[in-house]
């Protein structure tokens, strides 16, 4: 593969985790205008629709697909866009959204060994220690001096295992030609359908109540499900689910970046460990990379 495309699938996950870095501060705006979590995925999904469908239409000249990859797709987009954000967004609401992301990040770890157990996959000395790097900078934004609720951990972990689960099977979608933002097209359509029914048999549609709410709902879908989903989806394919694992974890160091310039949030030696770790795992993971592309 041409350096030049392995460094685009790079730098697509990089502009995708700072993209979904910026995630919780959003969505907690969104809430106070009386959004829960269900209709918030929903409404991610249902508005990005127009937009995608339109770069998808100009991308590749048609929306028409074969009918026999929807079940593919709607497991994909089960998993990535409904499982994984409704889960992340539901432990916003019992736990802080720094810590929320931090217990989301296990799933570098836990793509690393389902890809040896589902896949077969010799692990690769490189990946291991960038995943024991990451997971140990992770760590480092976890203040044990702070009292944390257990539900709230367990939906944030549960989201890191279906987000692993997304990314492990992304890389073996068959059906190549749907590529781009027509496949993101048909993964949000999907995602918006399910979630659509969820919400209703659930009794959770809670629309936003301003103008201003509408506004942010609609910024959020454009930001997520057409960057930043559509960033990873593409950098998955060039670079595979374990390197694109380990780069996604600079959402968290965005958060906490974010926090600390517009919120005034707190900073401490275990932030700047931790931002440093993470870091360096995602330049070790890139360079392991470069070095087998040049043996190639």
């Amino acid at each position: 593969m041409k350096k030049s495309k392995v460094l685009s699938g790079y730098l697509m996950v990089i502009c995708s985790a700072v993209i979904y870095g910026c995630m919780p501060l959003m969505s907690k705006y969104i809430y106070e205008d009386g959004v829960n979590p269900a209709t918030l995925v929903f409404l991610r999904n249902f508005l990005a629709l127009p937009s995608l469908a339109i770069l998808g239409f100009l991308q590749n000249k048609t929306l028409k697909i074969k009918p026999s990859a929807l079940p593919s797709i709607s497991m994909i987009a089960a998993l990535g866009c409904c499982v994984t954000p409704l889960l992340l967004f539901t432990s916003y609401k019992t736990i802080a959204s720094g810590t929320a992301t931090v217990l989301h990040f296990v799933y570098p770890a836990v793509v690393v060994i389902g890809n040896i157990i589902f896949y077969r996959q010799r692990p690769k000395w490189g990946n291991v220690i960038s995943v024991i790097v990451c997971v140990s900078g992770i760590a480092m934004f976890y203040d044990p001096s702070l009292s944390i609720e257990l539900e709230g951990c367990i939906w944030a972990l549960l989201s890191g295992v279906a987000f692993a689960l997304y990314v492990i099977i992304l890389p073996h979608f068959k059906y190549k030609e749907i590529k781009g933002f027509l496949f993101s097209f048909y993964i949000a359509a999907a995602s918006a359908v399910m979630m659509f029914l969820y919400c209703l048999i659930t009794k959770q549609i809670a629309l936003p109540e301003t103008l201003k709410g509408w506004g942010l709902c609609l910024l959020f879908a454009i930001l997520i499900t057409t960057g930043a989903v559509v960033l990873f989806q593409q950098g998955t394919f060039i670079i595979g689910s374990e390197k694109a694992s380990i780069l996604g974890t600079l959402e968290p160091i965005t958060a906490v970046i974010v926090g600390i310039v517009l919120f005034g949030d707190p900073s401490n030696s275990r932030t700047v460990i931790g931002t440093l770790l993470v870091i360096l795992a995602s330049l070790l993971i890139a360079v392991f990379d470069m070095k087998k592309s040049k043996k190639a």
